[in-house]
């Protein structure tokens, strides 16, 4: 009778474990993953950094809240880089406007007297804005940077020059990117910690050569780590209108160890008509594992939901026909801040060895 007994105990744990295992099986696939976080970004440590991408939409083209908004959603940060800073006052017989300068100054003076920022030395068009001159529409890039966690390594900001780096199969090798990389280098002011940042916005998802561009970060990445062998620590990052999971993202997976900190269902943009996220994750930051897993904190990769953000906003309602709150925060966030939300990782400043 005991056996009889003790077999039905087991018996009943087995069925009993079943669903268990089930739902922790379907779990695991199905919910979100834990380094993805929906809440807002924090703070820093004081021996962590926060390091950040984020492309303002069009910034300095005819928005006057964006400003304000762009330095109460980077409050948090330590050093992002920012894409999209609009040659915005040019004209074709005056190439250089000032208005995405200026947009960009007043991000920096809202977020106070710690912060400075290091842009791109000329705005770059694509193609067809290039043989149109609308010189408008160029864009700057840049990186601003909190003084009292992070110091800029002196002259090392500069684009990515064509004209020295050839590319395998370019037949325009003035044209390898439609706006060349820029890339600087940064040093934490506690701790060890010294870092390169690439950043790029690609070509639009429907320029013919957008596969191209992102087929030659290989040779840029490759390039720019190698220039320093006392420096790994290489993070690119920016708008890449090209979700990761796309097959001419494999030339630049084929380095070893080769990371990003989000996935193809993890969602950096909106549609801002409708008030809603979009199915694209174009934005997100690579970096070699061998090298910078040492200076990631765990579970630190991080989608900023800013729309959540108290921004500064004025008295008009949205054009969606919608009773849903998060619907209309996003639409707001849409048309007063970016078509983007920014993408993070927290930095330590003290374990890095290379």
């Amino acid at each position: 009778m005991r056996q009889i007994a003790v077999e039905t105990k087991y018996l009943f744990l087995r069925r009993l474990s079943r669903p268990i295992i089930l739902f922790l099986i379907v779990g695991f696939f199905l919910l979100p993953r834990a380094a993805i976080s929906n809440d807002n970004v924090c703070l820093s440590l004081k021996n962590q950094i926060r390091l950040g991408s984020f492309n303002i939409e069009k910034l300095g083209k005819d928005n006057s809240f964006q400003a304000k908004n762009a330095a109460i959603i980077l409050k948090n940060y330590d050093i992002v880089a920012i894409q999209e800073v609009m040659n915005a006052g040019a004209k074709k017989n005056s190439p250089i406007g000032t208005k995405g300068t200026d947009a960009l100054k007043q991000i920096v003076a809202y977020l106070g007297d710690d912060w400075a920022y290091v842009i791109s030395p000329v705005p770059n068009g694509t193609l067809s804005a290039t043989n149109s001159k609308a010189f408008h529409t160029f864009e700057y890039y840049a990186f601003i940077y909190r003084k009292s966690k992070v110091e800029l390594i002196p002259n090392s900001a500069h684009l990515w020059d064509e004209s020295k780096n050839p590319m395998p199969g370019s037949d325009d090798q003035s044209r390898q990117f439609d706006r060349q990389p820029f890339i600087a280098s940064f040093k934490a002011k506690n701790g060890n910690l010294d870092f390169t940042l690439i950043t790029i916005h690609a070509a639009e998802p429907k320029a013919k050569w957008r596969k191209d561009e992102i087929r030659r970060l290989k040779i840029v990445y490759e390039k720019v780590q190698n220039e320093d062998p006392d420096q790994n620590d290489v993070f690119l990052m920016g708008d890449f209108n090209t979700n990761v999971d796309k097959p001419e993202w494999d030339d630049l997976k084929s380095i070893p160890t080769m990371k990003h900190i989000l996935t193809s269902k993890d969602i950096t943009t909106l549609n801002k008509k409708e008030g809603k996220l979009s199915n694209s994750q174009y934005d997100t930051i690579w970096y070699q594992g061998k090298y910078s897993d040492e200076d990631i904190v765990s579970d630190s990769a991080q989608i900023d939901q800013a729309w959540k953000d108290s921004l500064d906003i004025p008295n008009v309602k949205p054009k969606i026909n919608s009773s849903d709150k998060d619907r209309k925060l996003i639409w707001y966030y849409g048309k007063y801040a970016s078509d983007h939300l920014p993408v993070t990782v927290i930095l330590w400043t003290g374990k890095d060895t290379d």
